[in-house]
């Protein structure tokens, strides 16, 4: 089945008409800004915040290590979040803030 869209329509009614539904969660979106882009990784203090599955640990050691080796981090500060399923909790979130340039995450089974 192919469906024409008009190039006048917005993103939003493009998706509408497919009847497909955005990820984005419009309030959480609203709420956040993305942080500034660093300029250059050396010398910086990466996070690195896993689901505490078994192998997202493995893939965000692996992604330190090179990124040590690789870009000359200062330092790769590892954490788990509480339950896999969930947003990471305040402290944690705050802690990666106070200590880290930026955050690496990932999700894997």
């Amino acid at each position: 089945m192919v469906i024409a869209t008009s190039p006048a329509r917005t993103l939003e009614e493009r998706l509408k008409v497919l009847d497909i539904r955005s990820p984005v969660d419009p309030e959480a979106s609203s709420r956040w800004n993305a942080a500034p882009r660093l300029n250059r990784l050396e010398g910086k203090t990466g996070g690195f915040l896993g689901n505490k599955k078994a192998n997202s640990g493995l893939l965000l050691e692996a992604v330190k290590d090179l990124m040590c080796q690789r870009l000359e981090l200062g330092e790769g500060i590892a954490v788990d979040k509480y339950i896999y399923s969930r947003p990471a909790a305040p402290d944690i979130i705050e802690s990666l803030a106070d200590r880290c340039d930026f955050v690496v995450t990932a999700i894997a089974d």
